[in-house]
């Protein structure tokens, strides 16, 4: 059995390894916009910092206005926290759900805040022969049910069609678009207006990943107008501080910013991808998101080892033999900038 502690690790520990190596590290570990922060959010930030001397508005109504804006959905529809990890756990700590399914390899986090909880765990396993595709038949009666999508680790999206949900036995479920925002026609694939209308459907959101702000943890979720009264009561107060609310409210007026952001990563993924596949010990799985799966189909080489060697040229992936569903021949590497890119396709190819 896998170690517990080992399930919930996550890609980029940047303090852990700065204690290991001194030289700077170029990251693939973590899936976040290589583009960095929009450059206008430096400016909100250093404008904002004289506020710190009071407390945020624990409803964060500034920034509750502009996502219903951006989405076109009423307020009271709206939800923000402390990146939507912590929205993961508010809802079962809400709800207390006594059976969730899970499909695997997907977010570890959905584990650890359901066994928290209480909740009866059971997996489905999204198989590697059938492309990672969840099947929607094998779900039966459950309390709640977490799907990411597009899916983390394997990149593509799980739930393609509306008529899928409509058909899932379940009283809840819980869709984390954490890595929407990179599809380039994400509103044909969100669930958002779905969810405005079911109390059955629940959609995560996160800034952190498209805006590059990690640092900062904010997070968004929208559903039906009782599901948020609900999880409002559940929810600490100021949650989410001055500086993240400030700078998540910039971030949904930058357009240019957003859509040069869409257009690399689409070109940087295919050339990655590409790169990949031509590397005759790799395999590497097509992606909606910003990164990729990507097998080791030589079976002398781990991925922890390959891990290793990779570091040994100060750069540093993600080892996937953690997530439940895959083993040590799996890395997932994040789609950055062509020459940081380039780099660690040259690298990678010195190690296998």
């Amino acid at each position: 059995m896998k170690n517990m502690g080992n399930i919930y690790q996550h890609g980029g520990n940047i303090y852990e390894i700065k204690q290991k190596k001194q030289a700077s590290v170029l990251d693939f570990s973590a899936n976040i916009n290589p583009l960095g922060i929009p450059p206008r959010i430096n400016k909100v930030l250093n404008e904002r910092l004289k506020d710190l001397v009071h407390y945020p508005d624990t409803k964060a109504r500034r920034l509750i206005a502009a996502l219903a804006r951006y989405w076109r959905v009423k307020e009271e529809n709206v939800l923000v926290g402390n990146g939507s990890t912590e929205l993961i756990y508010l809802i079962l700590n809400a709800f207390e759900p006594d059976k969730v399914i899970l499909p695997a390899p997907s977010f570890t986090e959905y584990e650890r805040a359901a066994r928290i909880s209480g909740s009866q765990v059971r997996f489905i396993q999204m198989l590697e022969s059938e492309g990672f595709c969840l099947n929607f038949d094998s779900i039966n009666n459950c309390d709640m049910l977490f799907i990411c999508n597009p899916n983390n680790p394997t990149g593509n999206l799980v739930v393609n069609s509306r008529a899928d949900i409509g058909n899932i036995h379940a009283k809840r479920i819980i869709i984390d678009e954490a890595f929407m925002d990179f599809v380039p026609d994400e509103k044909i694939y969100t669930f958002i207006l779905e969810a405005v209308c079911s109390k059955k459907i629940i959609v995560l959101r996160t800034l952190t990943k498209f805006f590059a702000l990690p640092g900062l943890r904010v997070g968004y979720l929208i559903a039906h107008k009782d599901i948020i009264r609900i999880l409002k009561e559940y929810q600490m107060p100021w949650s989410v501080n001055v500086l993240a609310q400030a700078a998540a409210e910039q971030c949904l007026s930058e357009d240019a910013f957003i859509q040069r952001s869409k257009q690399l990563i689409a070109k940087e993924r295919a050339f990655l991808y590409e790169r990949f596949a031509r590397i005759r010990e790799l395999k590497p799985y097509l992606s909606a998101a910003n990164f990729l799966l990507v097998k080791i189909k030589d079976k002398r080489l781990t991925s922890t080892c390959l891990k290793e060697r990779l570091f040994g040229k100060s750069i540093l992936i993600r080892d996937c033999a953690n997530f439940r569903g895959l083993n040590k021949q799996f890395i997932r590497v994040a789609v950055r900038t062509h020459k940081e890119n380039m780099q660690l396709a040259q690298a990678i190819e010195e190690c296998v």
